[in-house]
């Protein structure tokens, strides 16, 4: 086996996640100085509590989302600033509407002028649960942030998946069993449930 060569994928690694090229330079030099720290130099136990500390804080955090915020700057043609901000807003569980089912939860946000007089937000839903058969009466377009979910066809739609459904268009989605799903959307019409749950 080919021994691993942090230099290879470091800057890669860290371009894809930062926000700036500040935090890019910090994010590769961290990088760099763990990659050097040996197994030797570091009791298991150690490690697995500062492993556990960096997901449980990355985890709660809004930056969890920086990894889509080239894709989501686009989506709903704000700065990154601006998602901060959104983010932040949706940490907040009063800011959340229920949705059109008990299992279902909805955040609407201000887009910038591309997506303007359009439904714009979040949608969370709950792990297991089904969407049921509904047909679009506008486009809407869907990417996915956390989760995923299955479609009446069987495809898979996971984090950083793009779905776009068309107006008339009808189907039926299943979540994941494993983690709550949360959707950026945009809605031009209504959705009209035309099976039950």
């Amino acid at each position: 086996m080919r021994p691993f060569d942090p230099n290879s994928v470091l800057p890669e690694f860290a371009a894809e996640h930062a926000s700036s090229a500040a935090e890019e330079r910090e994010l590769a030099a961290l990088l760099a100085e763990l990659s050097q720290v040996s197994a030797s130099d570091v009791q298991a136990s150690e490690l697995a509590q500062g492993r556990a500390r960096l997901l449980a804080a990355v985890a709660q955090s809004s930056e969890r989302f920086a990894p889509f915020f080239a894709k989501l700057t686009q989506f709903f043609d704000l700065s990154v600033e601006a998602l901060r901000e959104v983010f932040a807003r949706a940490e907040r569980e009063s800011e959340w509407q229920p949705g059109p089912l008990p299992w279902v939860s909805l955040f609407h946000l201000n887009g910038g002028p591309a997506v303007a007089g359009l439904d714009t937000g979040f949608v969370r839903l709950k792990k297991g649960m089904p969407f049921p058969h509904h047909r679009h009466r506008g486009m809407e377009r869907v990417l996915i942030l956390e989760g995923g979910y299955h479609d009446h066809e069987q495809r898979f739609y996971g984090p950083g998946d793009s779905h776009d459904m068309t107006e008339g268009s009808e189907h039926s989605l299943q979540m994941i069993a494993d983690q709550d799903v949360l959707l950026a959307v945009i809605l031009s019409g209504e959705i009209e449930v035309v099976g039950a749950p």
